[in-house]
Parts: structure tokens; C-alpha cells; sequence
């Protein structure tokens, strides 16, 4: 059989799913049709590089990331492997025998109201209570101490610290960026912006050569704000919107220290900027 007879055989086989798609990539699914690589696939997920970026496609029982597509069948059923080549832009991504049509966005970054330096010292306390934070690296002390070269430091240092797609230490990291990106404007505290401008570049130049290309990509889309579902909901928690517990309950199903990892982060970022509003004289 000719390639192009092989070729043409997978596009009659493709089974074709409605898909929603988080807007944070958003320009590289309506862009023009480019090739991608399947990274590989787990129980409820798919990897695919795509124009210098990692877009996960996961079933509809799959933590909705930054970076996802869900469809409403679950990954182990891509008749794929690692390797092969998909089709990613037009309003569609095709990995193996499947083909995603994007119908619907969604935001994945989270809109936080406003709230008082007060309420939320209160709810990090209690946030601190009910769980055991991973190791910062020193990245919690550099932030309190206001050193942004000590914080670049610690951030190289934390950069594919662990095991996994996602290493622990670049969770850490996604909360911090995260939490300084979105909670300095709900607190009103215009700091935020200094320190994050600070450790921006770090994630550009340095993650893609210490750590996996998912978490790379992860990270970016912290910078800007955007993140998985729980860590969204975790930081609407710290701002009241919704119930503290149960905010945590769902860190869990983003695996077994990611979502705790991420939460570690958006702790010292909240620390960080209630400190710095208390030395300005802000309530």
C-alpha cells in the first residue's frame, strides 16, 4: 500500500467528536492547518506538540488544563503512538484515529472579585491548615525578603524538580505565577506586577531546557494568568467566591501532588503580596 493510499485510509477511519478547547490556545486551533507529534497518551490523556507548544486532549472525565481539548471519548481510545504525526489548526486537532471539532471555549483564567488584605489572610491560614505544603526550594523566603534575584535563583532551582510530566517544583512554580498574575488585582496591589515581570523571563528562556515540554507549556500559560480548573477554583476560594474546602477536595484530581504542589504556590504568592500591602500601609 502507497503512502498516499495509507494516508487516505486514516482520514475515511478518523472518527470525528465534537470538542471544547480552552482559549489560551486558541491561536494555534484557528490558525492555518500545521503539522503536529503525538508526545504520547495515558488513560485519560493525549500530548501533542504543535507549533512550538503542547495542547492535551483528554475525555470529559479529564481535569480541564489551560492547554486542553476535551472530547467526549477518552484517550486510551486514539489508535496511535508516540511519534506520529496529527493535524492541528482550522478549528480541528486530529491525533491518531480521532478528530476533534472545536464548538465551544472556555476561559481558563479565572475571574477573581475583589476582596480585603484582611479576608485573605484569613483564608490562607486556613488553607495552610488543611494540607502539608511541598518544598519551596527557598523560593518562599526569597519572595519575602523581596530579592527578585534570589527568587530567579530558587525558581532555576525548582524548574523540573521531580517526577512526572509536571514536576512538583514546576507546580510550585505555575501557583506562584498564577498567584501573583491574578491575585495583585483582586487585592488591588499594584507590587505584583514587579515581581512577576521579575520571573517571566525565567520561564521563557530556562523551563524549555530543565523541564518536559508539557510543563513548559503549563508554566507559560501561568504567566498569563491561566490555569487547570482546580487551581482556578482554589484561587476563587481564596477570594471567597466559593468554599474553601471544597476547593481543596479538587486540588486531588489533578494526581497525587500536583494539585497540592500548585496550591503550595499560590500560598506564598498570597503571602507574599499581603506582606508587601502591610508594609504599604494597605488593609
Amino acid at each position: 500500500m502507497s503512502v498516499r493510499q495509507r494516508q487516505g485510509r486514516q482520514k475515511a477511519t478518523l472518527a470525528s467528536l465534537p470538542a471544547a478547547a480552552s482559549r489560551g490556545v486558541r491561536h494555534i486551533l484557528d490558525g492555518p492547518r500545521q503539522p503536529g507529534v503525538l508526545l504520547g497518551t495515558s488513560s485519560n490523556a493525549a500530548w501533542i506538540q504543535a507549533r512550538g507548544h503542547v495542547l492535551v486532549l483528554g475525555g470529559t472525565n479529564a481535569v480541564r488544563l489551560p492547554n486542553g481539548v476535551t472530547v467526549t471519548k477518552p484517550a486510551y481510545a486514539i489508535r496511535s503512538s508516540a511519534g506520529e504525526r496529527c493535524m492541528v489548526g482550522e478549528g480541528m486537532l486530529e491525533a491518531g484515529n480521532l478528530r476533534a471539532s472545536i464548538v465551544r471555549w472556555w476561559d481558563p483564567r479565572p475571574t477573581l472579585a475583589q476582596v480585603s488584605v484582611l479576608s485573605v489572610t484569613g483564608l490562607v491560614e486556613e488553607a495552610r491548615k488543611r494540607f502539608v505544603c511541598v518544598d519551596d526550594g527557598g523560593l518562599g523566603e526569597a519572595l519575602m525578603s523581596n530579592d527578585a534575584g534570589a527568587v530567579r535563583h530558587a525558581m532555576c532551582g525548582l524548574l523540573g524538580k521531580g517526577e512526572g510530566l509536571t514536576p512538583e517544583g514546576d507546580d510550585v512554580l505555575v501557583g506562584v505565577l498564577a498567584g501573583l498574575r491574578l491575585l495583585g488585582p483582586a487585592l488591588g496591589i499594584l507590587g505584583a506586577d514587579g515581581m512577576q515581570a521579575a520571573m517571566a523571563p525565567i520561564v521563557l528562556t530556562e523551563a524549555p531546557f530543565r523541564t518536559t515540554a508539557l510543563s513548559a507549556a503549563l508554566l507559560r500559560h501561568a504567566v498569563a494568568g491561566e490555569v487547570a480548573d482546580p487551581v482556578a477554583a482554589f484561587l476563587q476560594a481564596l477570594t471567597g467566591r466559593i468554599d474553601l474546602a471544597e476547593a481543596i477536595d479538587g486540588l486531588h484530581t489533578m494526581g497525587n501532588t500536583s494539585g497540592v504542589a500548585t496550591a503550595c504556590g499560590v500560598l506564598l504568592a498570597a503571602e507574599f503580596l499581603v506582606r508587601g500591602s502591610v508594609h504599604d500601609g494597605q488593609r
